[in-house]
């Protein structure tokens, strides 16, 4: 027996459990940074400038290639047996949370007035410094090494199939004014039919007794579409000798229907749960990576429900 089988276990969800637990808690993570330092850097206009325009992109990049990352693991069949959790691992947590914290405050400097290029190095070397602590609080430095040896390959295509996305994204990214219109007419229906008095302010902005809210690029869902075509046609590529191509080829449109119709119920939740509790609701959710979040979930249910009846029968035996 290799060395390789024997530090490996076959790839059941028992063997693969540490793996996507402590995956789920760096994602975790990842979206209560996001979700706290994300909406302070969009509401004061900062996203445009001073290099905080590159985690937006960087994060739908590196969503994509870490689910490519899963799909390829998929194929290898096996899970390298992960050391156990340490204390050491809970330094680097701290040290992950006090970086986060720093850059929060380093951005408050910049907010406040502060000028010359060492606040906005500072918060951007924070903010990254808190995602790679993050890393190493929860999967830990040796199993960061572990995952990278096993995984080479994989994590090699998985870089350049996130590159590859990005370019995608940016080719595509246009789209979100007419989406964001789209969103704006039917939020604007439905919250009539609710019985709330709303006026289109154009070019996308609904204004309500209480507030007013722009239906911008982040409200559009051009992400999580561009996210799901993508992830869909690398799982086309992956399996194409598995699948039932003219089942795969027809869902994928009613797919994308009910993904979008997902992001405009999730506008009008948004907008309803601002206007009748808080309205900071609607504006810090607004400008978060929450609809990732949602996308995730989405993405989760449909491969779950769709992948098997896509996948093609088995030939009768005569």
């Amino acid at each position: 027996m290799d060395k390789q089988s024997t530090n490996s276990q076959s790839l059941s969800f028992k063997a693969a459990r540490p793996l996507i637990v402590r995956t789920a808690a760096f994602l975790l993570l990842c979206v209560i940074y996001s979700g706290i330092i994300g909406p302070r850097i969009i509401n004061r206009g900062f996203v445009d400038k001073d290099g905080f325009w590159v985690y937006g992109w960087a994060g739908k990049a590196g969503l994509f290639g870490a689910l490519a990352m899963v799909l390829l693991i998929r194929r290898r069949q096996y899970i390298p047996k992960l050391n156990a959790w340490l204390l050491n691992n809970l330094t680097w947590l701290i040290m992950s949370i006090a970086a986060a914290v720093l850059s929060w405050l380093t951005i408050g400097k910049i907010e406040s007035g502060a000028t010359g290029i060492f606040w906005p190095v500072a918060a951007n070397s924070l903010m990254l410094s808190s995602v790679i602590f993050a890393a190493g609080g929860t999967f830990g430095p040796a199993n960061l090494r572990l995952l990278g040896k096993a995984y080479r390959r994989e994590l090699l295509l998985s870089t350049a199939l996130a590159a590859a996305f990005w370019a995608f994204l940016a080719g595509v990214y246009d789209l979100w004014a007419v989406l964001s219109s789209i969103v704006l007419h039917v939020v604007s229906g439905m919250l009539g039919v609710i019985g709330l008095s709303v006026f289109v302010h154009s070019p996308r902005t609904l204004i309500l007794s209480k507030f007013s809210i722009e239906i911008s690029k982040y409200c559009s869902g051009v992400d999580s579409i561009a996210l799901f075509t993508a992830l869909y046609v690398l799982v086309g590529i992956l399996d194409w000798h598995r699948l039932n191509i003219r089942r795969y080829l027809a869902i994928f449109p009613a797919a994308l229907i009910v993904l979008f119709a997902c992001n405009i119920l999730r506008v009008f939740v948004l907008i309803v749960a601002g206007y009748y509790i808080n309205p900071k609701i609607a504006f810090n959710l607004f400008h978060t990576y929450a609809g990732m979040v949602f996308f995730i979930i989405y993405s989760a249910i449909f491969w779950a429900v769709s992948y098997r009846w896509m996948i093609k029968s088995p030939a009768k035996k005569s």
